[in-house]
C-alpha cells in the first residue's frame, strides 16, 4: 500500500452531444485541464453505442441500441484512463464494466463533471498481485 496524498482540486464541466464519442471527449477535457490527475464526479446521459468489457473476461463487446448512462465513475492519467459505466437499456435492465476507449457514440447528451487534481501526479504501473497496470499515484512531478 502506498502512502496517502492530497491534492486541492478544480471542478470542469462539459457537454458531448450527438454522436461524440465518450472517452475521446473525457480525454479532450483532461487535455485541456492542463493537469496530471483528473477523476470523474458525475455524468448523465445516452448512448447509441458502447464496448464495455465486463468482469473477468478478456475483450469487450459492442452494444448497440439506446441506454441511459446511470453511472460512470473513474480515473485519468495522462496516458490512460481506467474508467467503469453502468448503462440501462430501453426495459431498465442496467449493466456494466470497464467502458473500452472506442465504440462509445452519445445519443442526445452526456453531462460531465470532472475533478482535476493538480497536486496528484496519476500513472499506471504493473501489479504482480493483480496482474495489471494499476495506479500509481505521486505528487505532481
Amino acid at each position: 500500500m502506498h502512502a496517502l496524498a492530497s491534492s486541492t482540486g478544480t471542478f470542469h464541466a462539459v457537454r458531448l452531444g450527438p454522436g461524440q464519442n465518450l472517452t475521446q471527449g473525457l480525454r479532450r477535457v483532461f487535455a485541456d485541464s492542463g493537469t496530471q490527475a483528473m477523476a470523474i464526479v458525475t455524468c448523465v446521459g445516452s448512448l447509441t453505442d458502447v464496448v464495455i468489457r465486463h468482469a473477468n473476461q478478456p475483450d469487450g463487446t459492442a452494444y448497440s441500441g439506446h441506454f441511459e448512462i446511470t453511472s460512470l465513475t473513474g480515473t485519468l492519467d495522462a496516458k490512460s484512463q481506467h474508467l467503469h459505466l453502468t448503462i440501462a437499456d430501453d426495459q431498465g435492465r442496467a449493466f456494466g464494466g470497464h467502458l473500452m476507449p472506442a465504440g462509445s457514440a452519445v445519443f442526445t447528451t452526456t453531462e460531465i463533471v470532472v475533478l482535476a487534481l493538480p497536486g496528484l501526479h496519476f500513472d499506471r504501473a504493473p501489479c504482480p498481485l493483480s496482474g495489471y497496470d494499476e495506479l500509481v499515484v505521486t505528487g505532481r512531478r
